[in-house]
């Protein structure tokens, strides 16, 4: 919330200089970010940065575009391993020694830890006051926005922050010495009153969280409040999350529901209107749905009353930031009874915890494919549930301290075991027509899947029902899972066309286009194998050496290429489709 209002005497002070383009550019692309919108910052950068080199903008305006756009996947997009290596690039060469710290011009840019009575006043700094109102104080280092670093530390914004959101995204827990250490260096730059300050006493806070100190984080909270409000600033409402976040995990839900409120209530005098006041209240939304949801669970509150706090699911779609709260709650509020447990509830969670396996975000994706798993496995979902603890083992394989959830998985693991294979109600090879002749109510492709699947063990190589694995597998969001069984049908009989095609199909919905480039080169080193090598014809005698010998033999014809197996290509098998 700090960051707001020092954008906020930023843009004032651009405007009275002349600079609107630049004061708007600013505004639009910070609402971009706490959206999560970086393509859309992508596609604006060019210009808003022509605008950040004009020879009045100050120094702190390209870094600051830059932290921008990175801060739009670190944070609302919950990236992990995909933004570190930027984020880390950016804090080497920002920290680096001798690096300019774009700060106001009165501002000693010492430790953190002077001490209040020697933090500058508000009146002192004024938001962005003492930045962009003279050239000195615009320009504390003799730089103007033309000639200033991408990669710096601002007053707004601490290039340490991207990084520690990712390593929090990544692995929280094993990422604790990491994330100490950056906070540290980070905090060493700032001072009460700067918006990064702020922001690097709540990374530090959710640090120890993450460290099993959540004690500890209370009252890391409680003497940086007590810093920045001896330093004459205020304690903004950002800190409610920190303090909600440390509760929660202490097991005190009604005092951490009291903070939420505070929240819910101040929003519209803490954040802006539009993109901040929004997200703020879509995170506080998410936070109280989760704590509701496990104090139903525990029998504490009406189950209706926490369902009716859990968010449109579509909000989580939207942000991924909030994904995480919004299964947790699902999972507590299903067990419950209180929220259908179906198969679209199963396909969002794939989805998310696909999500985040793409973007290296191994603990989200541990976390929410282990409740897409125990979900699963509690409506019979045999097929899905194996397919979300395959993904749950990757991830754990990926993150560090992962002790506990190396124990929920085994536990998951033995419930999905305990139920045993599903049982074919017919044979093999009548499943498809079985599952053809099921009138629209009756389908549910979870149920599609695990007669497909069980079916394809009695008839591995049956091209109908990988083909028909491979569409149900599309409806539920794991086309990656049932394409790991159509290429043991292509690598073992590459000539097999229905097979190879209802594979490409998979690959080419799941945009899997590393998958695309395996089949052509797996196809098209099959199809060279299948082709003799040339037979070179005998050489004449020369004429002249043997003028009587008869006339060379024609050489021997070679060996012709045997057809290609398998039928030629005709309209796939299909089952019917889930609506």
């Amino acid at each position: 919330m700090a960051k707001w209002r020092w954008l906020a005497g930023a843009v004032r002070d651009l405007r009275a200089q002349g600079s609107a383009d630049l004061a708007e550019t600013l505004v639009r692309l910070a609402r971009m970010a706490v959206d999560g919108q970086a393509a859309r910052i992508a596609e604006a950068m060019p210009e808003a940065l022509r605008l950040a080199r004009a020879g009045t903008a100050p120094a702190w305006a390209p870094p600051l575009l830059a932290h921008l756009a990175l801060t739009a996947r670190t944070g609302d997009l919950a990236e992990g391993e995909s933004a570190l290596p930027e984020a880390l690039a950016r804090l080497r060469a920002a920290h680096a020694p001798g690096a300019a710290l774009l700060r106001p011009a009165d501002t000693d840019p010492g430790a953190d830890t002077a001490g209040p009575a020697d933090a500058p006043d508000a009146a002192d700094t004024g938001g962005a006051a003492g930045l962009v109102g003279t050239a000195d104080a615009a320009d504390p280092f003799g730089l103007s926005g033309a000639d200033a670093p991408l990669h710096a530390c601002t007053p707004a914004a601490c290039a340490a922050e991207p990084v520690l959101a990712c390593y929090a995204t990544v692995d929280g827990p094993g990422h604790v010495v990491e994330r100490a250490t950056v906070v540290a260096e980070g905090l060493a730059h700032v001072r009460p009153g700067d918006p990064a300050w702020e922001a690097l006493v709540l990374a530090r806070a959710d640090m120890l969280v993450d460290d099993e100190r959540p004690d500890e984080a209370v009252r890391e909270l409680d003497l940086r409040a007590a810093q920045a409000r001896a330093a004459g600033h205020d304690v903004t409402l950002g800190y409610a999350f920190g303090y909600v976040r440390a509760l929660r995990h202490q097991d005190r839900h009604a005092e951490a529901l009291a903070a939420l409120e505070r929240v819910e209530a101040g929003a519209a005098a803490a954040w802006p209107a539009g993109a901040p006041r929004a997200a703020a209240l879509r995170r506080a939304r998410a936070e109280r749905a989760r704590l509701l949801a496990w104090l139903a669970r525990a029998g504490r509150v009406p189950a209706a009353d926490a369902l009716a706090a859990l968010p449109d699911p579509r909000e989580a779609d939207a942000h991924p930031r909030l994904r995480r709260a919004w299964a947790e709650a699902a999972e507590h509020l299903a067990a419950c009874g209180a929220l259908d447990n179906d198969w679209r509830l199963g396909v969002r969670l794939t989805t998310w915890a696909r999500y985040f396996e793409r973007v290296g975000a191994h603990r989200p994706c541990l976390e929410v494919a282990l409740a897409g798993a125990r979900l699963a496995t509690d409506r019979g979902a045999r097929w899905v549930a194996a397919a979300a603890l395959g993904r749950a083992r990757r991830a754990l394989g990926r993150v560090r301290r992962g002790a506990d959830l190396a124990a929920d998985l085994d536990e998951a693991a033995r419930d999905l075991a305990a139920r045993g294979p599903a049982a074919l109600p017919v044979p093999a090879a009548d499943v498809l027509g079985l599952l053809r002749r099921q009138r629209p109510e009756e389908v549910d492709p979870e149920h599609q899947a695990d007669l497909v699947a069980a079916a394809l063990e009695h008839r591995p190589h049956d091209a109908s029902l990988l083909n028909a694995l491979g569409q149900v597998g599309r409806t539920l969001h794991l086309a990656d899972v049932a394409a790991g069984a159509h290429w043991a049908r292509v690598r073992s009989a590459p000539g097999d066309q229905k097979a190879a095609l209802s594979l490409l199909e998979t690959l080419l919905h799941d945009n899997d286009t590393g998958g695309v480039r395996a089949l052509v080169r797996v196809l098209t080193e099959a199809a060279l194998r299948a082709v003799p090598p040339p037979v070179e014809a005998c050489p004449q005698a020369p004429a002249a050496e043997a003028p009587d010998a008869p006339e060379a033999a024609a050489p021997a014809a070679a060996e012709s290429a045997p057809p290609a197996a398998g039928p030629q290509r005709g309209r796939a098998e299909t089952v019917p489709a889930a609506r």
